[in-house]
């Protein structure tokens, strides 16, 4: 009977360690979605368009040194793009530009802006906290302080 006992915990303890092994294994995020609306959206042009919506895409392609491409893609903006960036801060918060998504302005319709930058420390940042950050894209000459935002949500391999 001891032996069984023994032999009971030597099982649980295996299948313990395998279990913590298999969590630290788990690769860590390669895409995060934050998806915008001008409820979102803080301060003056809280709203101003209701109908504009976005999506903003951004896929890991190099772990070690923290580059990210990204893709923004929106509809129906009052005005023509005029900026885009990542933003620190809660929703309902206007939080400081932690880093500013580079593209030709000008756009109203369709694919906004794509890009790269390499970021690691913002990388870390977002996945141990992916709430406290969102997107949100300006316009001319409705909406130099923002006129569509959205909270990183989904986060995928």
């Amino acid at each position: 009977m001891r032996r069984l006992g023994i032999a009971f915990v030597m099982v649980v303890l295996t299948f313990g360690a395998m279990a913590g092994s298999a969590a630290a294994d788990k690769p860590a995020a390669s895409t995060f979605i934050a998806v915008l609306n001008s409820d979102n959206e803080t301060g003056v042009c809280a709203g101003i368009s209701n109908s504009a919506r976005g999506v903003a895409v951004f896929h890991v392609t190099d772990e070690a040194t923290g580059t990210v491409e990204w893709r923004l893609v929106a509809n129906n903006l009052p005005g023509t793009t005029s900026a885009a960036h990542i933003h620190r801060g809660q929703p309902g918060v206007a939080g400081p530009v932690v880093q500013p998504l580079v593209f030709p302005v000008g756009n109203e319709n369709g694919v906004i802006g794509t890009g790269t930058f390499t970021n690691p420390a913002l990388l870390a940042a977002i996945r141990a906290d992916p709430g406290n950050y969102y997107v949100n894209v300006h316009t001319t000459p409705n909406c130099p302080g923002g006129v569509i935002r959205g909270p990183f949500g989904d986060q995928g391999p």
